[in-house]
């Protein structure tokens, strides 16, 4: 049965990186048939032009061996550029070849739709572009429980890792800190969201060890990039599970020794959604952290059960305005008091106010507006690993200080 035509769709935008005009013609249209917008680069250079001009793909179609230029070099292009682009490595390698170009995509934090032997058929990427938005959504992973040794060995191994999220000033944009969000790249290069394993690590006895092993990885990257910025902290999200284990502050200053990293430059986030311990133990290893010198944060602020209890009687000096009401204040007048009352409040109570899910221009200037501090989203950036995220940190906005 033939292809059916389809009026393509500004946002199926697809780039084909080709040195050879006959193979991008072939993929051009065999993506045109099922929707697609293409676009055509026969060298790393033209790549590059597109992607600092502004250009963004939904999906990329890449030969491993452009001429005399190796394919690979434009893997770190994109993930700084375009992270959400889904990939199709294409190549007339053998199979063990691709099949470590695809964990090295996957590696920078790319999705990998899969690779296709050249020359490319035109019914087998056809028959990618059809499937792979729908087989690498959230959905179809969080469909498939994943076996709790199976997390318990991804952590050992390592492939749980952090991925870093500027957080920029919105008085002048400059990045002050990023966060560190947990990431599962597995050997065979899928990318699992945490909203896959972090629930069952925490249900089942691993939130300790996930704790320890981000925030291990994330001071070893802070170390690095302090060199380069020392103004700019480092969030992890710490587990109220953990609010009940007495030696997790010994932990964390051991931690924070073995990296070299100051207290100061550490801001460990803790989401109330399920309620902060409001109990002596939770309050004492809180109070030791504070006096400590390490940062404080209350994380979704407004989503849990417990907010100004928590705010009142835990040291925090921080707050996160959850995404939910910042994405909604532009059109939802309920949400945009929310957003503002919640800002109001904590300068009141003399804490930094950070703004998540910041994600349009109008978007930030409603948040300054309301009195945040601090912007986080997709205006600024999206999580990273970490070698991108320090190369990326040296083309960010200094904070006046700094700079001088």
């Amino acid at each position: 049965m033939p292809f059916t035509h389809l009026t393509p769709n500004p946002r199926n935008h697809l780039l084909v990186i080709d040195d050879q005009r006959l193979d991008r013609a072939i993929a051009t249209h065999a993506a045109t048939r099922v929707g697609y917008t293409v676009t055509g680069a026969a060298s790393i250079g033209e790549t590059r032009d597109l992607l600092e001009s502004g250009a963004r793909f939904d999906f990329l179609v890449l030969d491993l061996s452009l001429g005399t230029e190796d394919g690979l070099e434009v893997l770190p292009l994109i993930a700084r550029f375009n992270p959400s682009v889904i990939v199709v490595l294409a190549s007339g390698f053998d199979g063990r070849v691709l099949a470590a170009c695809q964990r090295l995509a996957s590696s920078l934090g790319l999705l990998v739709a899969g690779v296709l032997r050249k020359p490319i058929l035109p019914t087998a990427l056809q028959r990618l572009l059809r499937q792979a938005p729908q087989a690498l959504t959230r959905d179809a992973v969080l469909a498939q429980p994943i076996p709790l040794e199976h997390i318990r060995e991804a952590i050992a191994d390592g492939q749980i890792r952090p991925w870093f999220q500027p957080k920029a000033s919105l008085t002048n944009g400059a990045v002050v800190g990023a966060e560190a969000l947990a990431r599962w790249v597995t050997p065979d290069g899928r990318l699992i969201p945490p909203d896959a394993f972090v629930p069952i690590a925490e249900q089942h006895g691993l939130a300790a060890a996930l704790t320890d092993a981000i925030l291990d990885q994330s001071l070893q990257a802070s170390a690095r990039w302090r060199d380069l910025r020392p103004d700019c902290k480092v969030a992890v999200n710490l587990s109220p599970l953990l609010l009940d284990d007495p030696a997790v502050t010994d932990r964390i200053e051991h931690a924070l020794r073995k990296h070299n990293v100051p207290a100061g430059a550490l801001v460990l986030e803790i989401t109330e959604t399920n309620g902060i311990p409001d109990t002596p133990r939770a309050m004492e290893i809180l109070t030791r952290l504070r006096i400590r010198g390490v940062n404080l944060a209350v994380d979704d602020f407004g989503t849990g059960h417990s907010s100004l209890l928590s705010l009142v009687r835990t040291p925090f000096n921080e707050m996160k305005i959850d995404q939910a009401f910042v994405r909604e204040a532009a059109a939802n007048r309920d949400s945009r008091k929310v957003v503002r009352a919640s800002a109001s409040l904590g300068r009141e109570l003399g804490l930094t106010v950070v703004a998540e899910g910041v994600e349009t221009g109008d978007s930030a200037a409603l948040v300054t507006e309301a009195g945040c501090h601090i912007g986080q989203g997709w205006l600024y950036g999206r999580a990273v690993p970490p070698e991108i995220f320090q190369a990326e940190l040296g083309d960010m906005p200094v904070p006046a200080a700094v700079a001088d």
